[in-house]
C-alpha cells in the first residue's frame, strides 16, 4: 500500500482525508498467505508437542488406563470371630 491520500466528502458534507488503497499484487498476497500458514504450522507443532507430553504423562501416571477397582480384602474366620467377640457386629 502507498501513503497517498485523497480528499473526499463524507455524508455530512465535510471534507475527509482517506488513504487510497492500492490492490496487492498476487505475489505479495501469496507471500502473506505463506507467512500466515507457516506461523499457524509452528503454532500447531507446539500444541501437538504439548499434547504428546501430556498423553505420555497420563499413561505413565496410571490415569490413562481403564477404571481400577479397589481390592476387597477377604475377612478370615479368625478376624470375623474377633469382631463378633468385640461386639462390633
Amino acid at each position: 500500500m502507498t501513503d497517498e491520500q485523497t480528499t473526499t466528502t463524507d455524508t455530512g458534507g465535510k471534507e475527509v482525508d482517506k488513504p487510497v488503497e492500492t490492490p496487492m499484487s498476487i505475489v505479495d498476497e501469496a507471500k502473506k498467505v505463506r507467512d500466515e500458514i507457516r506461523a499457524e504450522n509452528d503454532r500447531r507443532e507446539t500444541i501437538l508437542a504439548n499434547e504428546q507430553k501430556l498423553r505420555a504423562d497420563e499413561l505413565l501416571g496410571g490415569t490413562g488406563g481403564g477404571r481400577v477397582e479397589p481390592v476387597i480384602k477377604e475377612e478370615t474366620p479368625k478376624e470375623y470371630a474377633e469382631r463378633v467377640m468385640a461386639g462390633k457386629i
